[in-house]
């Protein structure tokens, strides 16, 4: 029984440990990549829990963007962060500058001397506006809330992340889903009162902005549906106070 083989003058069993060692090193190289690359994820995870603890969970408002030089230091995380800066862009263009401009729009058709059928008008495109803007947020949301979901973080993360995500994703987008129906009521209940104003134009005179009464049954019933707007109003702005005392306390 031959035992060895003539390759290039070493004996089979040399070889065979030549062969051995050369996949052990090529075996501790991968092992060492590997390595490399997990220490890698763990320091770019670090800095990206990090910067989101300091710079992100603390802010109220005016989110930072990135870098270049940080985003090659989160690494993968620095698209997880995408996401929460995306729906803050999609707000400011899609419900943050329209509602500006509706509300500068609404003040200038409501004042003094505008007619009736003037804040009637403006009322009903305020309402309808308000309506679409509705549906931008619900839908941006929604988007949002799969984008989030698709993402595979570790569970360290996944806290700290998710803070964030309240923070700046859902309590404004829930408090905006909140206020828009009760300022949609408001302006309702300001419909009824200038058809109630139309209809008993022979007893009610606007002079100046002001608002005149000849017959106290007819005053008392206009106060009282001024007393309602102001009510509303007033749990408009409340719902405003708590979501910036939440926003302060996060």
């Amino acid at each position: 029984m031959i035992d060895s083989c003539p390759i290039s003058g070493v004996r089979k069993g040399a070889f065979m440990n030549k062969r051995f060692h050369a996949l052990l090193f090529l075996w501790m190289i991968g092992l060492a990549v590997l390595l490399t690359g997990c220490g890698r994820e763990l320091q770019q995870r670090h800095a990206f829990i990090g910067f989101l603890q300091k710079e992100v969970i603390p802010r109220n408002s005016g989110l930072i963007i990135p870098t270049k030089t940080m985003r090659k230091k989160f690494g993968e995380y620095a698209v997880h962060y995408d996401v929460i800066v995306d729906f803050n862009t999609t707000m400011h263009e899609e419900v943050g500058r329209p509602l500006d401009k509706l509300q500068r729009e609404f003040a200038e058709a409501m004042k003094p001397e505008a007619e009736v059928k003037e804040r009637k008008a403006a009322t009903i495109r305020y309402r309808k506006s308000l309506s679409e803007i509705a549906q931008k947020l619900d839908a941006e949301l929604a988007r949002t809330e799969e984008r989030i979901a698709a993402l595979q973080q570790p569970g360290d993360l996944e806290i700290v992340f998710t803070q964030a995500v309240d923070k700046h994703v859902r309590l404004p987008a829930h408090t905006l889903k909140t206020m828009i129906p009760a300022t949609s009521e408001m302006l309702n209940k300001n419909l009824v009162l200038l058809d109630f104003v139309v209809a008993n134009k022979g007893k009610i005179l606007i002079k100046d902005g002001m608002i005149q009464v000849r017959d106290q049954s007819t005053l008392t019933e206009l106060n009282q549906m001024q007393a309602d707007i102001a009510r509303t109003a007033q749990a408009i702005q409340a719902q405003h106070n708590e979501f910036t005392q939440q926003s302060s306390r996060k």
